[in-house]
């Protein structure tokens, strides 16, 4: 597996895609940090403890990220044949999927780590410090973070499940797309349809189990940590559940 890990990861670093979405992400973290300084530096209450914490509203771009880094790793493995390759060369399915998976999440948690960091350099850099605030700041930002990464992962292995099962990449990023945004959606409808019953309680509290419902709830700056421990949970039963239909859809899908 580790040799497999490898090379996954070599195939993706040579790829500009990587690249190329990641120098736009630094662009853009370097357009807000610097923005901050030259047009709000000078602002009452303007510093390292308000640039930071407007991070969390950029938490919700974790959701088209996992396509991305799904799209990354898997990319065109069914149209160039590669999975039929590897196969062929004597890995078994169960070994592709989890190399697949496991290279999606590392690289998802390196970009992440990489803007993270870059962002938090820029801020400390070039905005004023109130040691009270910016460690409330500090705290708050990371609060959200330990919360929405379990969501993040738990996308992630929806994303590549996605992609096992179907034999399009285009057609398994468009699957997991409505599944991220659209199945939310089609339970409030039918929750309205059977308003005050039963069954719209269920929808409702389905509803709020949606990871990308679930995001907008701990990015909320006056969320609890009880939210965070209901993320971890949501974020382990969709990784679970989604891992389980990967790998078992995978070992019966025909590969063309």
């Amino acid at each position: 597996m580790r040799n497999y890990l490898r090379a996954e990861f070599y195939k993706v670093v040579r790829r500009k895609y990587l690249w190329i979405t990641l120098a736009v992400a630094l662009g853009m973290e370097t357009f807000l940090f610097v923005g901050y300084a030259l047009f709000h530096g000078d602002q009452a209450g303007m510093g390292f403890h308000t640039g930071w914490t407007n991070l969390i509203g950029l938490l919700s771009l974790g959701i088209p990220a996992t396509l991305l880094t799904g799209d990354m790793v898997f990319a065109n493995q069914n149209k160039n044949g590669t999975l039929k390759n590897e196969i062929a060369y004597g890995l078994s399915r169960g070994q592709v999927y989890w190399g697949k998976l496991l290279a999606q999440t590392g690289l998802s948690l390196m970009l992440c780590g990489a803007m993270l960091g870059y962002y938090l350099a820029g801020c400390w850099l070039l905005l004023g410090h109130d040691p009270v605030r910016d460690a409330q700041a500090l705290a708050l930002v990371g609060r959200c973070l330990a919360s929405a990464l379990p969501l993040w992962l738990g996308m992630q292995a929806m994303c590549c499940c996605m992609y096992f099962l179907f034999h399009s990449d285009l057609i398994g990023a468009v699957a997991a797309w409505g599944l991220l945004l659209g199945l939310p959606l089609i339970l409030v409808i039918f929750g309205g349809l059977w308003h005050n019953t039963p069954v719209a309680r269920l929808l409702e509290w389905a509803y709020r189990l949606m990871p990308a419902v679930l995001l907008d709830e701990v990015t909320n700056p006056r969320a609890t940590w009880e939210v965070c421990v209901l993320a971890w949970g949501v974020g382990a039963a969709w990784w679970l559940g989604f891992t389980a239909i990967g790998l078992l859809g995978f070992r019966h899908k025909e590969i063309r």
